[in-house]
């Protein structure tokens, strides 16, 4: 858990991009989590939690009853020529040669029996009394097996049951039997014109000599099983079989199936949908109570892993009675989860349970009961059934069958306020802020915290907000600077000028659903102000020209000032004016912290309208202006000279003056303009 939290402490840390709410979600079982035993899970990272639901595995324990009834196997082999290059090795004679002898082991009566086929079987019943005919009372054809034979089964000759089937499974270095038929010609139909052994793959004519081979089984349907091991799919049937090639993939009257596919041409083999159908359907055929343990494997590499997965899979399987669940535990880290209930289908936990940010480990336990036969009593025993799962969030990774997403939920979401109005972009005049938490259910979440951080590894202020509860939201101020000295937790986030603001929100109950919003910071100030100029002015009875411009502009050389009407109105005084210049203009002082844009109206004392001006100085030209005594605003000074619209000279009286500066708004800063309105009343005492 250590680790885990300062992973994520380097994540909130480490990350300046924004991370939008978006949706978490439960990794789920669908089948049994068996089949993932010791292998590695790979899930997207959007998941983060394992449900609180399992399947049940069908588990069977191993027991070795010798009152018990003795397993009727038969072994339905695939020798087709392709076998050539998928079993090079020929394991699928030596293997089950040898399996015999584990077989015999624990069951001496187990019968077995042998189905080898291509496009016809492999024996003939004309040549040994001793093979059975697949289709006993027609005459007309003499496709044959190995009939179920006890392995201790002694012969006249002497020579032992097990001994014969192995002789019977004697072949060269390519696969063919040694006893094989030797009359193909006379059994093959005429249209096909072939007397070879090893052409096609009649995979129904295996199963419908399987299936009249167990009906001389002397041990209960639980007790019955096919092991059938082939490399591809069902082609080239003999002439008047062709509408029959799929039969076998209904599963129909097959008893439980242990199907093993081989595939030497690929890395990863897969086996083909037909036996993933076969098997499926066979699984809930009601030939027995335990049909459900039917299963297949796909291997590539048939003389080690036929011999493992045969001793494991299926003898495991077939000397073992049927298992009860009745509790699990999952384990990880020093903590363990118990099972609260089970239904039909599976066991449950209280809750899902966490997953961890990238590798997650659980050891599972599965217990189970079964009755124990051994001795003629029975008596009723336990057995825990260990598992071992590895889970990995990885990007965009693909579920693997058996597992499938569970419920999901939205992420919390998180905004930020100024005095009631949400804000994207953060600015220098954002000096309190609040950041508002809304669960997805608009519930009141429980021990939720936020944190607010600067976006940089430089910037070392970290603040954990206190919230209270909104109207279907948790909320928390905090005051905000920027400054080269944080404090920490003292409710001030400091922070450098080119920090946005990040807002943290991190789930009490999975450190993996966390929230992380960015708000973009900008150093600028929302500061404007108007100083008078004058209360009145003394001007001058002096001849002047109408054309004249009747404003001026204090302000640096070069100042270009955009007009906003046609004409050009004012004409610039690069200051600073001699006192006695001074006392001829009323007008403003405007102080502004960024670009802005200027209307004065101007009317007598009685409303008529004497003059007006509009400007606007833009961003560059904004920099040119004197900086005003506090640093980040700037200045300058517009004045009347008290001359009307047509650029007469107004009489001695009282006048007032209507001023309008706006702020312009900053590219990508989403607020509304800045505006200061200004009414001053001014004088003008004409002179001689």
């Amino acid at each position: 858990m250590k680790r885990q939290a300062w992973a994520i402490a380097a994540v909130i840390a480490a990350t300046t991009v924004s991370v939008a709410a978006g949706r978490v979600c439960d990794f789920a079982f669908s089948e049994c989590p068996g089949r993932y035993d010791k292998r590695v899970i790979q899930v997207p990272q959007e998941m983060i939690w394992l449900d609180a639901k399992i399947p049940f595995c069908a588990e069977y324990v191993h027991i070795t009853n010798p009152n018990a009834k003795p397993p009727s196997i038969v072994f339905i082999i695939d020798n087709s020529g392709s076998m050539d290059e998928n079993d090079p090795a020929v394991a699928r004679f030596d293997v089950v040669a040898s399996l015999l002898d584990n077989v015999k082991e624990f069951a001496p009566s187990a019968e077995v029996g042998l189905v080898i086929f291509t496009r016809r079987l492999s024996f003939d019943h004309r040549e040994n009394a001793f093979f059975k005919s697949a289709f006993p009372g027609d005459t007309s054809q003499h496709d044959s097996f190995v009939p179920l034979t006890a392995l201790n089964k002694v012969f006249p000759n002497g020579v032992l049951g097990i001994d014969t089937l192995k002789a019977l499974l004697k072949h060269d270095e390519r696969g063919n039997l040694t006893y094989v038929t030797k009359m193909p010609a006379s059994r093959n139909n005429s249209g096909m014109g072939r007397s070879n052994t090893r052409d096609g793959t009649d995979i129904s004519l295996g199963f419908q000599a399987g299936k009249v081979a167990m009906k001389d089984s002397k041990s209960d349907k639980a007790n019955q099983f096919f092991v059938f091991l082939s490399d591809g799919t069902p082609s080239t049937p003999d002439n008047g079989r062709e509408g029959l090639i799929n039969d076998f993939i209904t599963g129909a009257s097959v008893p439980t199936t242990f199907t093993v596919f081989f595939d030497t041409q690929n890395s990863t083999p897969v086996a083909p949908s037909t036996i993933v159908q076969m098997t499926g359907n066979i699984k809930v055929n009601s030939y027995s109570g335990i049909n459900s343990k039917s299963a297949y494997w796909a291997i590539n590499v048939p003389g080690a892993q036929l011999e493992t997965l045969l001793q494991n899979q299926v003898i495991g399987n077939v000397q073992s009675v049927p298992a009860q669940p009745k509790s699990a535990a999952l384990a990880t880290g020093d903590t363990t989860y118990r099972t609260i209930v089970m239904d039909e289908k599976g066991f449950a936990f209280s809750k899902h349970l966490v997953l961890q940010a990238d590798t997650t480990r659980f050891e599972m336990a599965y217990t189970y009961t079964y009755i124990d036969t051994t001795g003629g009593l029975s008596v009723s025993k336990e057995k825990v059934i260990p598992y071992a799962l590895t889970i990995l969030r990885t990007p965009a990774a693909a579920l693997p069958a058996g597992t499938g997403q569970g419920s999901c939920r939205d992420q919390a979401g998180i905004a930020l306020f100024k005095d009631g109005t949400a804000v994207s972009t953060v600015t220098a005049d954002d000096a309190q802020l609040e950041a508002r938490l809304t669960m997805p259910d608009g519930s009141a979440c429980k021990g939720c915290s936020l944190q607010v951080l600067p976006s940089s590894l430089k910037s070392k202020d970290r603040e954990a907000l206190t919230l209270t509860v909104g109207s279907g939201y948790l909320s928390g101020t905090f005051q905000r600077e920027v400054s080269l000295v944080p404090a920490l937790g003292d409710g001030r986030l400091q922070h450098l000028p080119g920090d946005s603001i990040v807002v943290v929100y991190i789930s009490p109950e999975n450190p993996l659903d966390m929230v992380r919003k960015a708000f973009p910071y900008r150093d600028i100030l929302t500061v404007v102000n108007l100083a008078g100029q004058n209360d009145y002015a003394r001007a001058r009875h002096l001849p002047m020209n109408p054309y004249e411009p009747q404003f001026l502009l204090v302000a640096p050389a070069g100042l270009r000032a955009a007009p906003t009407e046609a004409t050009d109105q004012w004409t610039l005084a690069p200051g600073p004016m001699a006192p006695v210049d001074s006392l001829r203009y009323v007008g403003l002082t405007v102080e502004a912290s960024r670009a802005f844009a200027v209307d004065i109206y101007i009317y007598s004392n009685m409303g008529e309208f004497v003059n007006k001006l509009q400007f606007m100085v833009g961003a560059d030209e904004f920099l040119k202006l004197e900086k005003s005594p506090k640093s980040n605003t700037r200045t300058m000074k517009v004045l009347w000279d008290s001359r009307s619209h047509y650029g007469n000279p107004v009489a001695t009286g009282a006048y007032v003056v209507k001023t309008t500066v706006s702020l312009l708004k900053i590219p990508g800063i989403a607020e509304d303009r800045a505006v200061k309105v200004d009414y001053r009343r001014v004088g003008v005492l004409r002179q001689l």
